[in-house]
């Protein structure tokens, strides 16, 4: 590895450590919706595992609004 582009992956690592309490937060409100659209699909009268199958097809895109 050439030393300017080593200096770029040190940077690179550094900057993702800088970052990485932003990344918890997106991840915490991420799982937050999730559960929440999970929860009130089963409220609604789907089955659990109907439920599961809807928010892994969806992901974040609640209603399955195309990705």
């Amino acid at each position: 590895m050439k030393a300017h582009e080593q200096l770029e992956l040190e940077m690179a690592i550094d900057q993702m450590k800088k970052m990485l309490p932003l990344y918890r937060e997106h991840a915490k409100a991420v799982s937050q919706v999730l559960k929440s659209y999970y929860d009130e699909l089963i409220a609604a009268g789907f089955t659990e595992a109907q439920a599961l199958e809807i928010v892994k097809s969806h992901g974040v895109y609640i209603g399955g609004t195309p990705r």
